[in-house]
């Protein structure tokens, strides 16, 4: 970087200071995580918009423990100062930074310049082909607003590994319908069912006590409930398989724009924040958008919403290690069962632009996918397959 640059990026970039931080420690923000050394203070040349800073504790065998971190907008120019606690190992919220201290950092920020390291932009390609890092995180964010952030993450936009969200209350009515379909083999064991659901009530209990601290407060996506409440026998079997009633009434209530920043934001949650809680409402949205059917005939929606998060799965796709795929994206083969679905309802559309708009879009990611090992069928491969699979069920004529 030469020397105008530097200083021009210096001028107007922003900055995280962090008072008393130690060395050894696995810090980074975005896309890129470094070991800290023991001058480090912070980071320099931020450039303005919404980042994630993030960091684990290593232990003693060099292994990094829970991740932390909190996704902030900074605004060019602007100094963020955060303090760290040796005794809990964490980096403390605002409230725990003295003004006096925020204002000295501000007045010296250029004295602790050899303590910063500078956000790397990246000027070209890197080597193995990839954008620079920054560019695939403007990309990995375009729709992610500060009012997204503020209505789904806990105060200050922190989280941890741990923080957990709307969808574990489903899981805990589950097992608790379970344990009452269960309730005479449970004491074949010796176990009461008023044991077992007190165990449950506690665990409700305890997750009610932090909804409004840590927890996402994600928009509620309840996919198998996908139509009217007053829906009559044959809409709830239509909807039931296509979610287009679910879709439209999802975005009267947060619009396109803010759906595409939760599909996002789940997926960086998990991605860089390593909590697993985003990956059931990614896949939800998926799933809401993907398998809408009616939908389809309207242009305007495709344009705004399909092509988009198409774009965004390339995008997010093509950040995930071959490994992150296999653990975690081909659990139950959703992925790929959703985009077959998709295809072949692209495949039956009566609407040939809408057709033309999805096949393109459709096809890159087919490339893509075809480097992890997937292999995504044409339409007509699907439709093939539907056919022979309904001709294999159908009802068979007997002569007597």
């Amino acid at each position: 970087m030469d020397p105008d640059t530097a200083r021009a990026r210096f001028e107007n970039g922003a900055f995280f200071v962090m008072l008393d931080a130690p060395a050894g420690l696995e810090f980074g923000i975005d896309l890129d995580t470094w070991e800290t050394g023991p001058l480090f203070k912070g980071l320099k040349m931020i450039p303005p918009g919404i980042h994630y800073i993030h960091y684990s504790v290593v232990n003693g065998d060099k292994q990094p423990g829970m991740r932390s971190g909190f996704f902030y907008n900074f605004n060019s120019r602007e100094v963020v100062v955060r303090k760290w606690s040796k005794e809990n190992e964490e980096l403390l919220s605002p409230d725990f930074v003295r003004k006096e201290d925020v204002e000295s950092v501000q007045l010296n920020i250029r004295d602790l310049d050899t303590g910063l390291g500078a956000y790397q932009l990246g000027e070209i390609r890197e080597d193995n082909g990839r954008l620079p890092a920054y560019t695939r995180w403007q990309l990995l964010t375009e729709h992610i607003t500060p009012k997204l952030l503020h209505r789904i993450l806990p105060p200050y936009g922190c989280f941890s590994s741990a923080t957990g969200s709307v969808y574990e209350d489903e899981e805990i009515a589950s097992v608790r319908r379970m344990l009452e379909r269960n309730a005479h083999s449970m004491a074949d064991q010796g176990i009461s069912v008023a044991d077992a659901r007190a165990i449950i009530d506690s665990e409700a209990a305890a997750n009610k006590g932090v909804e409004s601290d840590d927890r996402f407060h994600f928009t509620h996506i309840n996919i198998r409930h996908s139509f009217p409440k007053d829906a009559k026998p044959e809409e709830i079997r239509l909807f039931s398989q296509d979610k287009s009633w679910l879709l439209r009434h999802i975005l009267k209530q947060h619009g396109v724009y803010e759906l595409l920043g939760e599909f996002e934001l789940s997926f960086l949650v998990i991605l860089v924040g390593q909590n697993f809680t985003g990956i059931e409402h990614w896949k939800r949205i998926l799933h809401l958008v993907l398998g809408s059917i009616q939908i389809l005939e309207d242009r305007e929606i495709v344009e705004t919403l399909f092509v988009p998060i198409l774009r965004i799965l390339l995008c997010q796709l093509g950040e995930c290690p071959h490994e992150f795929v296999a653990s975690v994206l081909e659990q139950d083969n959703f992925v790929a069962e959703i985009l077959r679905s998709l295809v072949l309802n692209v495949y039956e559309c009566k609407n040939l632009s809408v057709k033309q708009l999805l096949d393109s879009e459709i096809e890159n990611l087919r490339l893509l996918l075809a480097g992890f090992g997937w292999s995504l069928p044409k339409g007509n491969q699907l439709q093939e397959e539907a056919d022979m699979e309904e001709g294999e069920y159908a009802p068979q004529v007997v002569e007597l």
